[in-house]
């Protein structure tokens, strides 16, 4: 096997006669099918949720015929100013894989795992890592462990159970079997019921790990009634504002939004932060503006000198379904004085 014969990282693992599933770890956490996952890596088709001027993958791998072992690479591709992965970067990265690999991932799949050092690769913070094994356990049907049972256990009497105990892994792998599981509803009730009761450093892990996970019609109204619509905004749990992330717009999270976008504590960095990389779909014009203005009143009242500002903006233009209304809005004459003010300096900055 050589650079010459192989044109994607694709084509890499299946010749290589590994079996394979990819996960998108941009702004969300979801599996791609195969046949999307080459046509995004092949420029043929926009990266769907990047950041940071990247497409994140986590790729598991495995050769059902010499290993029961799972494998893993993380990797992130630049993508151009229209959303295209850059097909020059995954090339070199292919190239490394190709020359320091050859065909030995099929015979030796674990000395794949430890690739040798490359600007594409990449180790997610703890969080996401456990969010990602937590994804893989439940996509390829994988038991639930006893530690998530202990968690489990801890949901329904948690002056049962030590929660010093239990792992970041463990909550996450207990938050992602909760929509499938058979007795989701009563765990939902005991959540709600014993919420009080619980440890602040597990109610804050077990939200974190709810953000990728479809929340039930119930949970969804209890966490935005208790952390956010009972509020006076002199704080805001970014845990709670990460779990009520959703893949679809949703009319009573974006009216909270929009109240927490009106006040100043949403110009705080770490609150836009979230909204950003979490809340996009709730992203029509008006939630736009409010979202953009409140990031130039922060680069503002910082200091940063555009450079916040700037990294929202190329942010949030490279995702698809945002392009077309902030470049809309970049051109409005109705727009807010402080959000004209940030993009004249942002354009100034880059000389266009």
């Amino acid at each position: 096997m050589s650079a010459d014969t192989i044109n994607s990282i694709s084509e890499f693992l299946l010749h290589a006669g590994t079996e394979y599933k990819v996960f998108d770890i941009g702004r969300r956490l979801t599996i791609i099918d195969n046949q999307s996952f080459l046509d995004i890596e092949s420029g043929n088709a926009y990266a769907p949720l990047p950041r940071q001027q990247h497409a994140w993958f986590g790729i598991v791998f495995w050769n059902k015929q010499s290993s029961t072992e799972h494998y893993i690479w993380f990797v992130k591709l630049p993508i151009d100013e229209q959303g295209l992965v850059v097909t020059a970067a995954r090339n070199h990265f292919l190239d490394i894989i190709v020359d320091a690999l050859g065909q030995s991932i099929i015979e030796d799949t674990e000395k794949a795992q430890t690739l040798p050092d490359n600007p594409y690769s990449f180790v997610p913070n703890q969080a996401l890592l456990a969010q990602f094994n937590a994804l893989v356990k439940h996509t390829l049907s994988q038991p639930l462990s006893d530690e998530a049972k202990q968690v489990e256990a801890y949901i329904q009497a948690p002056q049962l159970v030590d929660w010093q105990q239990l792992s970041m892994q463990s909550v996450a792998d207990f938050a992602f079997s909760l929509p499938t599981h058979s007795h989701q509803y009563r765990l939902e009730e005991a959540f709600v019921n014993n919420v009080s009761l619980y440890s602040d450093v597990f109610l804050n892990t077990f939200m974190e790990m709810l953000e990728y996970v479809p929340l039930s019609k119930p949970v969804e109204t209890f966490v935005l009634q208790r952390f956010f619509q009972k509020a006076h905004f002199d704080d805001i749990n970014l845990a709670a504002l990460r779990a009520l992330s959703c893949n679809e717009f949703n009319k009573q999270l974006h009216c909270e939004l929009k109240s927490i976008l009106s006040k100043d504590i949403s110009t705080r960095l770490d609150v836009l932060s979230v909204i950003a990389a979490r809340h996009y779909e709730q992203m029509d014009n008006e939630l736009l503006t409010l979202f953009l203005t409140q990031a130039a009143k922060a680069d503002e009242s910082e200091g940063h000198a555009g450079a916040l500002f700037s990294g929202f903006f190329s942010d949030l233009v490279q995702v698809p379904k945002l392009r077309r209304q902030v470049l809309t809005l970049l051109r409005s004459p109705d727009r807010p004085a402080v959000l004209a003010k940030a993009f004249n300096q942002l354009f100034a900055q880059t000389g266009k």
